[in-house]
């Protein structure tokens, strides 16, 4: 790269070629590949699987219906296209990670077109994607494997799909140009409904990253919001058409996460405002101390602008504040705190405020710029410090998985081992009811203190029918085939287990009136 593109100045927008950028930044991609080989090292090299992964082996057309019905035939699309509609869970955790370290490129890449000091850029370009992909909560992400890969490509095609914006804004390019940025986004929607919040953050983080080089920032800010709007109108017609076309209507699965209007307003705002107490402070285990951190360096920028009387400091301000806020747009939108593996957006912008802050500082005019040096170096170490933190506790979670795949594997021989000596055949056709849950026997190193990763198949068990569900289409994984239950051969069964002993126990196991029983515990 020649000495000229290397030292751009402040505000010089330039997208160079990708081989540059890696050329460039080759430490940073060695230290994103070392945080991410210790994070998902044991995904990446062992079978084992978690819940949901089951139905995509066994009864994959079942999935495949209820992803249709929630609006998620994005991940359809791409199994299809990427021949994966067939599940390997070997294939799925090795493209996962390659998709994941791509888009830990493109991701830096778009950052690296769109920031001023090029020249420096290298020295920080591995902070943002060692928080963001090595975060607990991305983590609870890719551990439902069978939508792994094709949420991790989403994620990637995301940061394509903005590096194309931004070229159309940069060089003025008329509408038709736009069209392929539109369909990707689309498609990245149809994927995962979090992606659509996502990558407002993420519009509103380039716009900040670019700030200072935007010379019409109300007219940036037209085209984003119009780009967005196209997009995400475009997913929700061809949804609607899919739909129509296979006479199906969208199931409630999202809808009644929606907490409002089913309880008080006051309820929802606390729900709210606890939400995010509990981000700010760190509360537990997928949250870090580093977002109530990034909150105090963004404001750090901003009361410099201010003092400093920056032209549009007030939009400035006001895309801080929708920056800051959007890690809670979904608990707003939901009147409650969603699901943690659906909070990606979270390390998403504590990774990128840490790595801006540091750009910032070296970007800065000031006669304690030596001062201001040490404190990035500081603020660098400590990024560090965290992203191999969260590797090696996303490397526990996934080794908690492991150990308890293997114990359901175990138990799973042993429960058909109790079948086969019912005398019924190898493949009975008498059908298996489940009756109540087994927790896994973890050992020392390993817990169950994740939304999903360490819990057995053998405790998702909220009815009767559902847990029977799980459990059925796990055994049909190892290759062990029983026939389902109706509805009346449940009840029938519950009734019988009355008077049943419990797993392990002789008669937990056991023949009745042609149906076979397997009381885990008492319901």
């Amino acid at each position: 790269m020649n000495e000229k593109k290397r030292t751009a100045g402040k505000g010089n927008i330039q997208f160079v070629p990708f081989g540059d950028f890696c050329r460039d930044n080759q430490r940073s991609i060695i230290v994103i590949c070392v945080v991410l080989v210790i994070a998902y090292g044991l995904k990446l090299f062992n079978i084992a699987f978690s819940h949901d992964t089951e139905a995509i082996i066994s009864v994959p057309e079942s999935l495949y219906s209820s992803w249709m019905t929630m609006g998620r035939f994005g991940l359809i699309l791409i199994k299809k296209l990427c021949d994966f509609y067939v599940f390997n869970p070997y294939l799925a955790s090795v493209f996962m990670f390659i998709a994941m370290l791509l888009g830990a490129l493109v991701w830096e890449y778009l950052f690296y077109c769109l920031t001023g000091a090029k020249a420096d850029f290298h020295k920080r370009s591995w902070i943002f994607p060692t928080l963001f992909f090595s975060a607990p909560v991305m983590a609870e992400q890719v551990s439902f494997l069978l939508q792994a890969f094709e949420v991790e490509l989403a994620v990637l095609l995301t940061g394509v799909a903005l590096l194309w914006v931004w070229k159309n804004i940069i060089d003025r390019k008329s509408l038709v140009c736009w069209l392929p940025a539109v369909l990707l986004l689309a498609v990245c929607f149809s994927c995962y409904q979090t992606l659509v919040p996502f990558f407002i953050a993420a519009s509103i983080a380039c716009f900040i990253l670019c700030f200072d080089g935007i010379k019409k920032p109300w007219k940036v800010i037209g085209q984003l919001i119009a780009c967005f709007a196209v997009s995400f109108g475009v997913y929700q017609i061809v949804c609607k058409l899919i739909m129509w076309s296979m006479n199906i209507s969208m199931t409630s699965y999202i809808s009644e996460q929606i907490l409002w209007g089913q309880i008080s307003v006051k309820e929802c705002i606390k729900n709210i405002l606890r939400h995010i107490r509990d981000v700010l402070t760190a509360s537990n285990l997928y949250y870090s101390i580093a977002f109530s951190i990034s909150v105090v360096m963004l404001l750090v920028v901003v009361l410099y602008r201010w003092r400093k009387r920056c032209s549009h400091v007030q939009l400035y301000m006001l895309a801080s504040a929708a920056l800051l806020l959007a890690p809670f747009y979904m608990t707003i939108l939901l009147g409650q705190m969603p699901k943690y593996r659906t909070q990606i957006i979270l390390p998403f912008v504590f990774g990128f405020i840490i790595q801006y802050f540091i750009g910032w500082l070296k970007g800065t005019n000031s006669t304690q710029n030596a001062k201001l040096k040490k404190i990035g170096y500081v603020i660098g170490g400590g990024a560090l410090l965290l992203g191999v933190h969260q590797s090696m506790y996303v490397s526990k979670m996934f080794y908690s998985e492991y150990v308890q795949y293997q114990e359901d594997v175990r138990l799973a021989v042993k429960i058909t081992d109790r079948i086969d000596q019912l005398d019924l055949g190898e493949t009975p056709e008498e059908p298996v009811v489940f009756i109540g849950s087994r927790s896994p026997r973890l050992n020392k190193s390993s817990s169950s203190a994740y939304e999903n990763p360490g819990h057995s198949f053998f405790e998702w068990a909220f009815t009767t029918e559902y847990g029977t569900f799980i459990m059925k289409n796990f055994l049909e994984t190892l290759g062990y085939n029983y026939q389902s239950p109706t509805p009346e051969q449940a009840e029938q069964a519950v009734e019988y287990s009355k008077k049943m002993a419990s797993w392990p126990d002789t008669g937990s196991v056991i023949q009745k009136d042609g149906i076979i029983i397997v009381k885990l515990s008492d319901i």
